[in-house]
């Protein structure tokens, strides 16, 4: 079971450096976005050195592939839109997207051309991709998923490393949400990776590109809400329970070097998440940032 342990803000430097001394990372710092729903924050915390730094206001920012830029949402009266801004010290952002609509949950195209989101601007929550300059082709904004007329939602996107496969969840045949695979171009090959009774949702991708995590509540009773991070294959098989938790474990993101896991967190009548962190087999749980959510790894640089 898991122990949660909250830090201080004084703290924190020093536990962080404790759990991680002597731990070479590909790339050590891990972004998130602060709980507080009237003001979010995205923030960047280096795991080697424990400074815990603002970025920009607004929440689940991810990565550019060269770890130089992040893609992120915000959220105001009118809607929701996609911005970018620098990584190591924020500053102006720049709006990607310009829509009533609501558009969440960026991902970048390993390539870094192109960013993959859901949005409910055609009716209904889907997966679209735009390019991120448009040049001489615009920006080729693609829907990449379909509406139904029971209005089942496909969300939650996840690019793979190689940039042939998206990953998403997707509601469309009961309101239980599955994993499923498409083609990151045009959004064929669709691909059922989950068949369960239960909630599996938000996947993510490992580095290496041959697993995806997940976080599900198919160990307990439907409708529990008691959430656990698992891991899989990429074509579905052997998916096996990470986390052994009371509450609800979700957002997994894997460090680059394939070491550790970070994820959001909820105890048991808990008002908000913690970002907990550990070893990537499942062992060594620790809470990392308290009050925080969506946790992310930055990829391999060559830096």
């Amino acid at each position: 079971m898991t122990r949660k342990i909250s830090f201080s803000p004084a703290t924190l430097l020093i536990t962080v450096f404790l759990f991680l001394a002597g731990t070479a990372y590909a790339d050590n710092r891990l972004v998130y976005t602060t709980n507080d729903e009237n003001k979010r924050e995205i923030r960047m915390l280096d795991l080697e050195t424990g400074e815990n730094a603002f970025i920009t206001f607004g929440r689940e920012a991810s990565w550019s592939p060269d770890g130089n830029a992040l893609v992120f949402c915000r959220i105001d009266a009118s809607g929701s839109n996609l911005y970018i801004v620098d990584a190591s010290h924020g500053g102006a952002v720049r709006q990607l997207t310009d829509s009533p609509a609501h558009d969440r949950g960026p991902t970048w195209s390993p390539d870094g051309s192109m960013v993959a989101f859901s949005s409910d601007r055609s009716g209904t929550d889907q997966i679209w991709r735009m390019n991120i300059d448009s040049g001489s082709w615009g920006p080729n904004l693609t829907q990449l998923t379909s509406d139904t007329p029971h209005k089942r939602v496909n969300n939650f996107v996840s690019w793979s490393p190689d940039g042939r496969w998206i990953a998403f969840e997707a509601d469309r045949d009961r309101d239980d949400p599955e994993i499923f695979l498409a083609n990151a171009v045009d959004g064929t090959n669709q691909q059922r990776l989950t068949f369960s009774r239960a909630l599996d949702e938000v996947p993510s991708w490992s580095p290496d590109g041959r697993f995806i995590l997940f976080s599900s509540d198919r160990h307990d009773d439907p409708l529990s809400r008691n959430y656990d991070i698992y891991i899989m294959a990429i074509d579905g098989r052997n998916p096996r329970r990470l986390t052994n938790t009371p509450g609800a474990a979700s957002y997994p993101s894997m460090s680059p070097d394939g070491r550790y896991i970070a994820f959001s967190y909820r105890a048991p009548g808990a008002s908000s998440t913690d970002v907990m962190l550990m070893n990537s087999d499942g062992s060594a749980v620790r809470n990392l940032i308290s009050d925080a959510d969506v946790p992310r790894f930055a990829p391999t640089t060559d830096d």
